[in-house]
């Protein structure tokens, strides 16, 4: 169901945390699972409440926005081959090298909080975030995130 849509984006080459969220908000946009205003809103969301996660030395971030602009839920996975500069969660100064997104595209405001939860919980799986980093096919990818519960 969250990754209906196969947001999914492998070994990207984004060289910006802008660029990277473009990619994965402008596919989300193709896929017709948000409107034109949710870019826009998760980079705005971003600069006041940063998403950058440091687990275990790795970077991950979970950008998001509010529900008003999703027109069905989804998420969107992005590795990249070369981190990018994301903000720490609860900071505004401290710098974390992501190597994983997950974009959030969340229809109903509850189900926000459970996926947040979902991904923090599998985040601290070392074996789930190595195998993100050696899967090769969006197929991989699926099989992968099932087995974590996350469809």
């Amino acid at each position: 169901m969250y990754f209906d849509e196969k947001v999914i984006i492998l070994n990207g080459s984004a060289k910006t945390k802008e660029a990277a969220l473009s990619e994965l908000a402008n596919l989300m946009l193709i896929k017709n699972s948000v409107n034109d205003s949710f870019l826009e809103n998760v980079l705005k969301r971003e600069e006041v409440y940063p998403t950058g996660l440091l687990v275990n030395g790795v970077g991950i971030a979970i950008p998001h926005t509010d529900s008003e602009y999703v027109k069905k839920s989804q998420l969107g996975f992005m590795s990249l081959e070369s981190p990018v500069v994301f903000n720490e969660m609860g900071t505004l100064d401290k710098e974390v090298e992501v190597n994983l997104i997950f974009m959030l595209a969340l229809k109903e405001a509850h189900e926000q909080l459970s996926m947040l939860q979902q991904l923090i919980e599998m985040f601290q799986n070392e074996s789930v975030i190595s195998s993100l980093f050696e899967i090769e096919t969006v197929e991989e990818f699926i099989k992968l995130m099932e087995s974590q519960n996350l469809k």
